[in-house]
């Protein structure tokens, strides 16, 4: 097998394992309105059952990346998807909202590691010049995963209750654990005199890189508008157009379908330009725009296309954040700080997201939901307009050298 060709699969195996957990976060809207009911909780608490599972996010944002330079890739990505399937069998075994809420908690803890060593791993197999198309993809794993969980909660909570979501997410963690097992490792080492020593990875001042945090405050941004919006979706569908749930949810799950060749289109634009900031901050001011209409749709036959159309917006923005997040380092070593960074920010943003909104919409407010969403936009955009990375390197020849 060629370098390339591993580093491939390498990606490949890191990209399951974060769909996997999406898979697993995007659990609980499809079955919002059967959640809140068979629970007895108010929309409030129902979007602390999404926000929850971020939470572990947020505390472990920055730790992560040290877990990661103490365990490697291989065992933090298996205590992220170990984490995953521990918490998935809780949740599934809860007879309440609390012990619901601690095993989001500790699914959470996954969300928490996999959302930083699976595109570190990318970056330490793939160099900048060519990291814009496994960056591209590896950006569609929350689109990915919950559009899976969006269409098949259906059937499973018709054949099982919405345990049988929970269930499937542990099993499919358990099998992302036994592949990512078999497959992930760090690249080999370059070769270096006898006797040296590798620079020693100091996080200390370079915690303070002020880069970093404008991309995790734009990331921070754009997770509140859309995680937020896609938490609260489904259940504006149904109570203010009129769809029936399982509409609902498919056509609230076309815009994840849509990110996913966003993605890749903005992985191919990413490794054709320079001056990365610019694609996010576009796409920023685009979707800003769309969610003006987010709650306050005229009509059903709309529904459809305008997802289609903010999603293959928004595709833009994840990748080019985990495109630039290494890039905002001085170091290749230090990408893990990096991409914890984002990860704080990322997860900050889900965490408020939902509950946030909630405040707004409940008893029926849809518009006043607008307000929080394009108003995150803006300071995404603002934060990106001042963001200040050096130019992307020009893209070098192929090669396919093999492996060591």
């Amino acid at each position: 097998m060629t370098s390339k060709q591993r580093a491939w699969a390498v990606m490949s195996v890191a990209y399951l394992a974060g769909v996997v957990i999406a898979l697993n976060q995007f659990k609980v809207p499809p079955v919002m309105p059967v959640l809140m009911a068979d629970l007895q909780v108010d929309m409030t608490t129902g979007g602390w059952l999404m926000s929850s599972f971020a939470v572990a996010g947020v505390v472990l944002g920055l730790p992560a990346a040290l877990v990661l330079d103490k365990l490697g890739p291989k065992g933090a990505g298996l205590l992220a998807l170990g984490a995953a399937v521990l918490g998935a069998v809780i949740g599934a075994l809860a007879a309440d909202a609390t012990m619901l809420l601690i095993g989001r908690a500790v699914e959470g803890v996954g969300l928490g590691l996999i959302s930083v060593v699976a595109p570190a791993v990318i970056s330490l197999w793939f160099p900048p010049a060519e990291r814009g198309l496994p960056m591209g993809i590896w950006a569609s794993w929350v689109p990915v995963g919950s559009f899976l969980i969006f269409n098949l909660a259906g059937p499973l909570r018709g054949a099982f209750g919405w345990q049988g979501l929970w269930w499937l997410g542990a099993l499919a963690a358990a099998g992302a654990f036994a592949l990512y097992a078999a497959v992930v490792s760090a690249p080999p080492a370059p070769a270096s005199p006898p006797g040296a020593r590798p620079p020693a990875v100091a996080f200390g001042r370079s915690l303070l890189n002020p880069a970093s945090w404008t991309l995790a405050l734009m990331f921070a941004t754009f997770t509140f508008a859309f995680t937020g919006y896609s938490t609260w979706a489904p259940t504006y569908l149904t109570a203010a157009l009129g769809l029936d749930p399982a509409t609902a949810n498919f056509d609230a799950s076309l815009s994840s379908l849509a990110v996913i060749p966003a993605t890749l289109a903005a992985g191919w634009v990413l490794d054709r330009t320079r001056r990365r900031k610019w694609v996010a901050a576009a796409a920023l001011a685009a979707a800003g725009v769309l969610l003006l209409w987010s709650f306050r749709l005229p009509a059903a036959v709309l529904v459809a296309p305008y997802f289609l159309l903010l999603g293959s917006i928004a595709g833009f923005i994840p990748t080019t954040a985990f495109t630039l997040a290494p890039e905002t380092m001085p170091r290749p070593e230090l990408a893990g700080l990096a991409l914890g960074i984002l990860s704080l920010g990322q997860n900050l943003g889900t965490v408020l997201g939902a509950p946030a909104i909630a405040l707004l919409v409940a008893d029926g407010r849809w518009e006043a939901g607008i307000f929080p969403v394009v108003g995150a936009l803006a300071l995404g955009l603002g934060a990106t307009l001042c963001l200040n990375t050096p130019p992307a390197p020009e893209r070098a020849p192929a090669s396919d050298a093999p492996a060591a």
